[in-house]
């Protein structure tokens, strides 16, 4: 399995061509980074005061599906308590959950939970555990997606062909100012109207893969985790075959 660099956004997207691999050799990896890799979130709310609009079952949800950051050196089997004690009127942000350790808290501070009236308070005490999205959806740390790399060949140039090509963004062209097939998927439909003109097909042997961050751990460090996880399953199969 080999991989090339497509294109990169920061820290929190990575896209790549991946070479030399079968589909179920990207799909695995697929959902290595979807399910296997750690992360924290909250698991657990006390409530000691809560007279909002939302209950405490559906308020403790939204604070659970709030992206945590993640720190390795945080034990396992740690349990991190971020408190919550706002007085409304005003909309209750993520940046009022005061985490105890200032290590594990919410990646962005502006996620709304709830917005509180007059007279109206929420006093709570969470507790985030690290967890795997194998166990629940609120430990999932990462998306992956892939595709097979799609290709858009020009079998001759015409005007037609120009002013498509000039009524595309410039984020779907590449620096000599081409059309880039992985990006556009407005060429399938060209190249489908006008078949003299161009061509447009998928390569069965490459894979287009997509990974984007939900915290403060670069997408390229999730890939390279899951890559970890998918080796140490695989030598554990080889232990039980032998």
């Amino acid at each position: 399995m080999q991989f090339t660099v497509l294109e990169a956004k920061g820290d929190e997207k990575i896209v790549l061509k991946v070479s030399g691999a079968s589909v179920s050799e990207a799909n695995g990896l697929r959902r290595a980074i979807i399910s296997q890799i750690p992360c924290f979130a909250i698991d657990e709310v006390d409530f000691y005061e809560n007279n909002s609009a939302l209950y405490n079952e559906y308020l403790a949800n939204r604070m659970g599906l709030i992206p945590l950051t993640f720190d390795d050196d945080v034990a396992d089997d740690a349990r991190v308590s971020l408190t919550v004690n706002v007085q409304g009127p005003g909309i209750i942000y993520s940046k009022d959950m005061v985490s105890a350790d200032g290590v594990i808290k919410p990646v962005n501070d502006n996620f709304p939970i709830v917005d509180l009236g007059d007279n109206q308070r929420v006093r709570v005490e969470a507790w985030a555990v690290k967890g795997t999205g194998k166990k629940h959806a609120k430990f999932q740390c990462a998306h992956a997606s892939y595709g097979m790399m799609p290709f858009f060949k020009v079998k001759k140039n015409s005007p037609k062909l120009k002013e498509f090509i000039e009524k595309l963004p410039k984020s779907m062209l590449d620096s000599k100012g081409e059309p880039v097939a992985w990006k556009c998927t407005a060429l399938e439909k060209f190249a489908t109207d006008n078949p003299d003109i161009a061509e447009y097909g998928l390569d069965d042997k490459d894979f287009v893969f997509t990974v984007e961050s939900f915290n403060n751990v670069p997408a390229a460090s999730h890939l390279r985790t899951a890559l970890k996880v998918m080796a140490t399953h695989a030598g554990e199969i080889r232990k039980i075959l032998k």
